[in-house]
């Protein structure tokens, strides 16, 4: 059995949110403060060892002001149904899939409710919130005083009856009926269902005084406490018992002479006339403790040709990190071992694993997990393969990347456009993408993985065709941040550059829309004209400006719905578009117009450059023939490298700088977009309940 999906409501960001899980590995990308980490939290306040410790912040800001208004309905005296309703709660329902036909499903069977035999799924929904019984203890606190402000106040004082007034509330749900439900008393049942782990962002691996602490060491620890639990496996309890049998070996060596010795130590207190007749002997005596042996006296060297080993500080941080979070996966599993009941499910959540890890490292990081599950379940031949769920949440465009479209999860953090509040959107990959055609979704990941590209954490995205206008842009983006304004320039804000070519641009066009990303595609018009051959056959030539009829453009003819079976759009029509019609969504289109105070246009990055700069190449301004035929023997790789490095001032062209300016303001919203059918998530169930 697994997880499928995973509905969050009322934790931080994520005020409504559902997320399908795969089988093995979900990857969670998304900027920064866009609610990953708070998924991790939601799971292991409800189903995590440590137990629910909610306080008033955790509460969605979205729906916080609940708690005023059923102060306000306290104070009405309205009826405490109603007050109860208005208060908000915290809730994680999780939809689980079971194998059809089972006929033992342990943990998992107080959980099936329905009675349709055909039925494979199972509900649970937990909850973190008030009764009836508990309302007078949340609200029944002085009204604020005059001239007061009620709001903070009343937040003052829910905050201080919270953990009195709510408690946790598990149920299991119908899936055909969601009317239908079984509460149970306390959390006994859910924990024996699932077990979740959680290998943090914050490893405390890097410190200040070079080799120490050890804290490989600690977690050995942690594994001896496991395998000496009364249910742990056979192998395990053996290790166990040779481990605790040798240092009670070491223990009696000890309590001979060396506690004699000890007492020598302490001649100064016969002088005292201690001991007298009434008083005790006193005597030492030595006691070896393996776990605390384990954690304070056992330390992780890295061996040495010489035979001088390394203290575990001494090491590279990344290789600490990756055998910190193995020695954690090992834990893990012999904790799962050692159940007297094994979970349904294991939940493990990996947050940041790139950390000092190199860039090979991370790509093949999502797949080696479940080398390490299959190489961990190999100690344990006669028992059942460890079933678990990886949900790993990253930064790294390489790891992002090398993960299939389908593991992949965007959380996308954006403001309510009537009020402000942020909230997280989940983004399914799986779902939000299958209008596109399956070679082209090959295309765009196998591009995105070589390229390393990271449009999944960037605020705003550049796509450009080549490596010239590559090179330039983060010169040309310094020189229009000169007059904007500090609150719109680029480079404060973070924004992905990605070289596409104008021949793939638009495979882009629905992956930048399904991330809501705001866009600038810069391409260029590439005139072209229809010219005979020698043998009487006609082809399409490029050409300037001035003698071309047609774009040969993909990107363009994508963007204005021209294909190659259609009449393609005419330059003239190209010219005449006004820049407000040149954005689709969130994306916005940028090609050659003519400069400031002239009629002539460019037909690529290179003229438009000399056009907008004629006396740096010895041009008529007003000529685009000529500044086309220059422009065909420039090499783009030096003239990239002069006007990004040597050339201080000069005018970056008209085109360019007006998409820029678009790009610089603010963020489109979605209440901006008119929403398509791909983009609405698919609560199915769980959205019912």
């Amino acid at each position: 059995m697994r997880i499928e999906k995973a509905r969050v409501e009322g934790f931080r960001l994520l005020e409504d949110v559902e997320i399908t899980l795969e089988g093995k590995s979900t990857v969670i990308v998304g900027r920064n403060n866009s609610g990953k980490t708070s998924l991790t939290d939601v799971f292991d306040r409800f189903v995590g060892e440590a137990g629910p410790r909610f306080r008033l912040e955790d509460f969605s800001e979205g729906i916080r002001s609940r708690f005023v208004t059923a102060k306000q309905l306290r104070n009405a005296a309205a009826s405490p149904e109603t007050i109860l309703a208005e208060l908000p709660r915290i809730a994680l329902t999780l939809s689980l899939s079971y194998e059809a036909g089972a006929t033992d499903l342990g943990p998992l069977s107080p959980f099936v409710i329905d009675l349709d035999t055909t039925c494979t799924t199972a509900i649970v929904r937990v909850e973190y919130a008030a009764s009836l019984a508990t309302l007078h203890l949340l609200l029944d606190f002085p009204a604020v005083e005059e001239n007061g402000n009620e709001t903070l106040h009343i937040y003052r004082c829910v905050r201080e009856t919270l953990s009195a007034a709510f408690s946790v509330r598990v149920a299991a749900i119908d899936p055909t009926d969601s009317t239908n439900q079984r509460s149970f008393e306390g959390i006994a049942e859910l924990a024996a269902l699932i077990q979740c782990g959680c290998v943090r962002a914050q490893r405390t691996l890097d410190h200040n005084k070079q080799g120490d602490p050890d804290v490989i060491g600690k977690l050995l620890s942690a594994l001896y406490r496991t395998a000496n639990s009364p249910t742990a496996a056979i192998a395990d309890k053996t290790l166990a018992e040779n481990l605790k049998n040798s240092v009670n070996s070491i223990e009696k060596g000890i309590q001979g002479n060396f506690d004699e010795m000890l007492k020598g130590l302490l001649p100064a207190l016969e002088v005292f006339g201690f001991p007298g007749l009434n008083d005790t002997v006193l005597r030492p005596e030595t006691s070896l403790d393996v776990e605390g042996l384990l954690s304070d006296h056992t330390k992780i060297v890295y061996a040495g040709s010489d035979g001088v080993h390394l203290p575990e500080g001494y090491n590279g941080l990344g290789t600490r990190n990756l055998i910190y979070m193995l020695l954690q996966l090992e834990s893990f599993h012999k904790a799962y071992r050692a159940k007297a009941t094994r979970p349904g499910v294991h939940l493990i959540f990996v947050e940041e694993p790139e950390a000092h890890l190199h860039p090979q490292m991370q790509e093949v990081f999502i797949s080696q997990l479940s080398a390490a599950v299959e190489k961990l379940s190999a100690q344990y031949p006669n028992e059942p393969v460890w079933t678990v769920q990886f949900v790993v949440s990253t930064h790294s465009s390489h790891m992002a990347n090398a993960a299939s479209f389908e593991a992949v999860r965007y959380f996308l953090n954006t403001p309510e456009a009537n009020n402000g509040t942020r909230r997280t959107k989940v983004k399914d990959f799986k779902k939000g993408l299958t209008a596109i055609p399956p070679e082209d979704r090959d295309f765009l990941h196998q591009y995105m993985t070589l390229t390393r590209c990271d449009l999944y954490f960037a605020d705003k995205a550049i796509l450009v065709e080549g490596p010239t206008e590559r090179i330039l842009m983060p010169r040309i983006c310094q020189i229009v941040d000169e007059s904007f304004a500090a609150e719109s320039k680029l480079s404060r804000q973070y924004v992905s550059t990605v070289e596409v070519g104008g021949a793939y641009a638009h495979l882009f066009y629905p992956l930048l829309d399904f991330l809501e990303l705001k866009s600038l595609i810069i391409t260029d018009i590439d005139a072209v004209k229809l010219v005979e051959t020698q043998k009487n056959k006609k082809r399409w030539i490029k050409c300037p400006l001035s003698e071309g009829t047609r774009t040969s453009n993909a990107a363009i003819k994508a963007w204005f719905k021209k294909d190659e079976d259609d009449e393609a759009i005419s330059l003239e029509e190209l010219r005449a578009i006004p820049a407000t019609n040149k954005q689709q969504g969130y994306r916005r289109i940028a090609y050659q117009i003519p400069e400031d105070g002239s009629e002539v246009c460019a037909r690529s990055y290179e003229d438009a450059l000399i056009l907008a700069n004629p006396t740096k190449f010895d041009c008529d301004a007003d000529s685009a023939t000529e500044a086309w035929e220059i422009a065909q023997n420039l090499s783009k790789a030096e003239t990239a490298l002069r006007f990004a490095i040597k050339e201080v001032d000069w005018v970056v062209p008209h085109y360019i700088r007006e998409g820029l300016t678009w790009l610089s303001e603010a963020s489109i919203t979605a209440t901006e977009i008119q929403p398509t059918e791909a983009d609405a998530n698919a609560p199915g169930v769980l959205a019912a309940i």
